[in-house]
């Protein structure tokens, strides 16, 4: 979805020799999205890794009464008897249990009592079942160290406090999320409805897997790498499939899915070639902003509109399409889902190799980090073509290089983690 109140003024790129670089392009993309306004409440079972519309107020406190946090005793302990030395000895008059009714415990009297359960009013301390030793046919306990107020109490509100935020618009939801909500009583969540991302695949020389090749064609692994990242980013997916690698089925399938997506991604055909007609049919049909970016893998990037969908279209290569789904796609997405945390996060490592030519271009490398030394060392992969899909596999993450730069090991660089890149 972009934001067509908030367009901006591209630099012409007439020439070939014109590139955006990564940063301007990432802001533009950014700039343009928007926040898609439609919620739904789901069912908490159903709210994993779902974006959260409202923030949530606790409308109690958590723990909602004070509770002991240990099986032991609590005690009334006398004003005389807190922190003295001395061996103390409690008469047992009663028993709690976690779900039992707040009852009261007369001054230098024990009660029996369980993790969870309500302390006893009077009561001012909980001691540890190891730490009491129980004497006379188990009616008294006895003490043989110092005791100190409110040892092992939870009070009212330890956790939570009624009136806080314990969830924030915009946050994707996790396990422990969902607990948190559960544990005030939240039995639905209000969320922004899941976006509509049209696919199709240009490419005559592309086979689906489990065909025959024949000579020349290659089998299309494009298709199951951008569904599966869509699906990773919680998207309801309408998928064309492979197409005619003609102009008019390019703009007929650009057509079928721009009413019913808020964004359509493709890969391939965005380049210059003879038979690269992503471009040409974005211009008649929409508008297309940018499409050549100062990186590698994967220069050649378009990004536009066909009236208010989105269009974002990849390179061929299959490891120049991930990194540029990842580096560009992946923050655009998730800022139009609602997600206040969009931006890919980089942690600053070091190399594990030398780079001895100054390259024009940024370029972002598959690394393993090598977790015998401390701080942690990125390997790079052998080949770093963009057609070595095994490197990605090989990989824990992406290592960005600045264009025109050289270094030796040891060198530190912004490192980006493919586990959370994909989370």
């Amino acid at each position: 979805m972009i934001d067509n109140q908030h367009q901006v003024d591209y630099e012409s790129d007439q020439t070939p020799e014109f590139l955006h670089s990564i940063n301007k392009a990432l802001e533009k993309l950014i700039s343009l999205a928007k926040v898609i306004d439609s919620t739904q409440l789901i069912e908490l079972d159903d709210a994993l890794n779902r974006i959260l519309a409202v923030d949530i107020h606790a409308n109690i406190s958590v723990p909602s009464f004070n509770n002991s946090a240990m099986d032991g005793y609590a005690i009334n302990l006398k004003e005389n008897q807190i922190n003295t030395p001395g061996k103390f000895v409690f008469e047992i008059t009663d028993r709690i249990s976690a779900g039992n009714t707040v009852s009261i415990l007369e001054p230098g009297c024990a009660a029996r009592i369980f993790t969870g359960a309500p302390i006893p009013n009077g009561a001012n301390t909980v001691l540890v079942q190891e730490e009491c030793k129980v004497i006379k046919n188990k009616f008294k306990i006895k003490v043989d160290r110092p005791i100190l107020l409110n040892e092992n109490i939870r009070p009212i509100g330890n956790d939570i406090q009624s009136g806080d935020v314990i969830l924030s618009k915009g946050k994707q939801l996790q396990p422990q999320d969902i607990a948190l909500a559960s544990s005030i009583g939240i039995g639905k969540f209000e969320v922004f409805n899941k976006i509509k991302v049209g696919v199709f695949f240009t490419g005559d020389e592309l086979v689906k897997p489990g065909n025959t090749l024949q000579q020349g064609q290659i089998f299309n692994s494009n298709r199951y790498l951008l569904v599966a990242l869509l699906n990773k980013l919680s998207c309801n997916i309408i998928n064309l499939g492979n197409i005619k690698d003609t102009l008019n089925a390019t703009c007929d399938a650009l057509e079928t899915l721009k009413s019913n997506c808020d964004l359509i991604i493709t890969t391939g055909g965005v380049s210059i070639g003879d038979k690269d007609y992503i471009k040409p049919a974005i211009e008649k049909l929409g508008q297309l902003n940018l499409w050549r970016i100062k990186i590698k893998p994967g220069k050649p990037i378009a990004f536009g509109n066909i009236g208010h969908c989105t269009f974002i279209g990849l390179p061929g290569n299959p490891v120049s399409a991930m990194v540029t789904f990842l580096l560009f796609a992946r923050p655009f997405i998730k800022k139009i889902q609602g997600a206040n945390h969009y931006l890919n996060n980089a942690l600053k490592t070091q190399t594990n190799f030398d780079w001895h030519k100054p390259k024009p271009r940024c370029e972002f490398v598959r690394v393993c980090l090598d977790h015998t030394t401390f701080p942690a060392k990125a390997n790079i992969y052998t080949k770093q073509g963009s057609n070595v899909l095994s490197s990605m596999v090989w990989a824990d993450g992406l290592m960005e290089i600045p264009e025109k730069t050289t270094f030796k090991k040891g060198e530190i660089l912004n490192f980006y983690s493919l586990n959370e890149m994909l989370s």
